[in-house]
């Protein structure tokens, strides 16, 4: 009746054979997917068979464990999944007991990759598939339970753990080990290319993802112990080495490969490595800079320039210090100004760009677009900011500029009016650039120049504090919007960000309130925390009653955070008013969560009171760890102490220009980075350069950073 069940069960589940005309295969020992599938069918047959003869339910389990092992390896999970279900309430072996939870935790993972979530959203948690692995002992399962073990704390980010335990079991013969399958080499069906979505590369390939990921400690631990792993050591120490220039960084490349001609990472090198060799690179000699240095968005252009300056000025001095024979590249200032349709600077053609060997710039997303179809093919470009395919062609209806300055400059992002125009074009959202960036990475490898988008988009921070607030444990927050257009597309990042990271759990996007004055403020949070509620149930009770009535107002207990999207004046009226809204039965304080947007670094003893609590993300420049710096200091001096805006651009410029020089490394090895003023620079898939921000809390009157690098 059971091995009935399951077949019935099997059958509505299984996706038809489709009939193809397949090129014979080189190798013929491995089987295919139907005859593997068709092994699994037999296997299912027999059991019954053998269970209608005999009545031995050892030899039928046996035969329904590699049915389910079957399967497995045709990519059909589902179906291995419907098997160890029905059957191990049944498992009396030790052995066979053991199979079925080694089954059951691969099946758990191979449908985790498949469905593309990240670990937090795993469905099995990792913990339960851990518990399924205690008790496999047998010595036939032990190389797969530890593939299997490398990947759970791959999942956990635990990389040194991951990386040491996979270098040992290469080999193995595990479904995770993708080549290892004996149909990973063949065509498979759509539905079974679904089920199979494993990390898309042999396992040598995933252990150095790993590899770059752990300590250094532990990748000199591995390289000692195990010989093999000398290799990845090598090639690691070329990648990262900062001393080296790009062409003798290729160099020593090719020179690894011929020291190690047979090694799996040389026959097969790492996408980057092969991207990276691509490259046509020569000596630095001319850098364009392309900024609006005219119209309305001069004032942010000519910070930017500053930083780049101060910038360019420090290389000039660490070649007369350390190394007078080296060339010293010349800079060019050319002004696109600040209408989106055209450029100022005659120069700015593809002939007049052809001759610089690197273009930092432009800086309004319409401009990028422009320059971006000039399809410079010698040049490297790190574009200041990021395009979307709706503006990737600028014609004469594109009035993007002239509608974003129809609001009012408070919609800047790290605004001070003192400084800044009312332009938002320098600050876009990271849209979708699907298209762009699809394009971007087939034609990579054939391509002689590297673009890469380098931007100060907001979206990225409000992303940044969706993570920050999941790790520190918060659950209900309500959000605080002034309710300019800035903060209403952080507000979609972030709830965008937050509905995913608790994914599993199904929860709503939490709670908006928009002010637009201090009145609207005060009574939004006290509705929002249902202190409203509780004054009229107050006032109820006293109207029913002729005795006074002594009471005290009470809040919802649920919230356990604040996420404010407006000025630094705003979030300054906040804190007295969330304090005067909670319980007097608790004494609990409620953090508040802020992007840049919300801060700006030239607080006084009372705002710093007013900000107690506040938790906010921001470029490290801004940090009070690095306001103390020489740099810092001598560009307070140089512009008297200017405001946090001017800051924020000069590090950005500061950064672009060092970025330039280190982007090629930067953009095809992802785990190299360059702690930089603005932040943590990394260049992800799409070739947009991410920054992650240090973070830091407003208490005890002083500001405390968190986290940093």
């Amino acid at each position: 009746m059971l091995i009935a069940f399951i077949l019935l069960f099997l059958s509505s589940c299984a996706t038809p054979t489709k009939t193809t005309t397949q090129k014979p295969l080189d190798k013929v020992d491995k089987p295919s997917k139907e005859v593997v599938l068709n092994n699994a069918e037999k296997s299912l047959q027999k059991a019954e068979v053998e269970w209608l003869k005999n009545g031995d339910i050892e030899q039928r389990n046996s035969l329904l464990l590699a049915a389910a092992q079957d399967f497995q390896t045709g990519g059909e999970c589902r179906r291995s999944d419907i098997i160890i279900a029905n059957i191990e309430p049944f498992l009396e072996n030790p052995i066979q007991q053991q199979y079925s939870l080694l089954l059951k935790a691969e099946c758990a993972l191979i449908q985790h990759y498949a469905s593309g979530l990240s670990a937090e959203l795993i469905q099995t948690p990792i913990d339960t598939m851990i518990s399924w692995l205690t008790p496999i002992t047998a010595n036939q399962f032990i190389a797969r339970k530890e593939v299997l073990i490398a990947h759970l704390a791959a999942l956990h980010e635990r990389w040194d753990l991951a990386a040491n335990v996979l270098s040992q079991q290469l080999e193995a013969d595990s479904p995770l080990n993708v080549d290892s399958s004996p149909v990973s080499q063949l065509p498979l069906s759509a539905d079974a290319l679904n089920a199979r979505s494993l990390p898309s590369a042999a396992p040598e390939q995933i252990l150095w993802k790993w590899f770059l990921k752990s300590s250094k400690s532990t990748q000199t631990t591995m390289a000692q112990s195990n010989p093999f792993m000398r290799a990845y050591l090598s090639l690691a120490n070329i990648l990262e080495d900062e001393n080296l220039t790009d062409a003798s960084r290729q160099q020593a490349i090719i020179f690894w490969q011929k020291q190690n001609p047979s090694h799996p990472l040389s026959i097969n090198l790492p996408s980057g490595v092969k991207g990276y060799l691509a490259q046509t690179l020569k000596e630095v000699r001319n850098i364009a800079v392309l900024l609006p240095l005219s119209g309305r968005v001069e004032v942010q252009g000519d910070a930017i320039k500053q930083g780049i300056m101060t910038a360019y000025f420090a290389k000039l001095e660490n070649i007369n210090k350390n190394n007078p024979g080296e060339t010293i590249p010349n800079i060019r200032f050319l002004d696109t100004g600040s209408d989106t349709s055209r450029f100022v600077s005659d120069e700015i053609t593809p002939e007049g760009l052809m001759q610089y060997d690197i273009v930092i710039g432009p800086l309004l997303r319409e401009h990028v677009s422009l320059v971006k179809n000039f399809n410079l093919p010698d040049s490297m470009l790190v574009y200041l900011n990021r395009i979307s395919r709706a503006t990737s062609n600028i014609g004469a209806k594109d009035n993007t500029v002239a509608a974003l300055l129809q609001d009012e400059f408070v919609d800047l992002p790290n605004n001070d009016s003192s400084t800044l125009s009312s332009d938002k074009t320098l600050f876009q959202p990271n849209q979708d650039q699907a298209q762009d960036a699809t394009l971007s990475l087939k034609t990579n490898a054939e391509s002689t120049s590297a673009k890469v988008y380098f931007a100060l988009a907001p979206e990225d921070e409000a992303t940044q504090l969706a993570n920050l607030m999941k790790k520190q444990g918060i659950r209900t927050p309500i959000i605080i919007s002034n309710g300019s257009s800035l903060s209403r597309r952080m507000i979609d990042t972030f709830n965008e960000q937050w509905i995913a990271l608790n994914g599993l759990d199904a929860i709503k996007p939490p709670k908006v309130v928009t002010f637009s004055d201090n009145k609207g403020l005060r009574v939004g949070i006290t509705a929002a925390l249902d202190v409203l509620q509780s004054q009229r149930r107050i006032n109820q009770l006293s109207n029913l009653s002729s005795e006074t009535v002594h009471s005290v107002t009470r809040n919802r207990r649920d919230v356990d955070a604040f996420v404010v999207f407006a000025l630094p004046q705003q979030v300054e009226l906040l804190n007295p008013i969330i304090e005067a809204s909670i319980s007097l039965f608790t004494d609990r304080t409620i953090p508040v969560f802020a992007t840049s947007y919300s801060y700006q670094h030239q607080l006084n003893k009372n705002s710093i009171r007013d900000l107690r609590s506040l938790v906010f993300v921001d470029m490290p420049f801004l940090m009070p760890e690095q306001r103390n710096s020489p740099l810092a200091e001598q560009v307070d001096t140089l512009w008297n102490k200017p405001p946090s805006s001017f800051l924020r651009l000069f590090a950005f410029g500061y950064d672009a220009f060092q970025f330039s020089e280190q982007m090629q490394q930067l953009a095809y090895f992802s785990h190299t980075d360059l702690k930089g003023l603005s932040g943590k620079l990394t260049v992800n898939e799409q070739r947009q350069v991410i920054r992650n921000l240090p973070s830091a809390i407003i208490q005890n009157d002083s500001i405390t950073q968190v986290d940093g690098f």
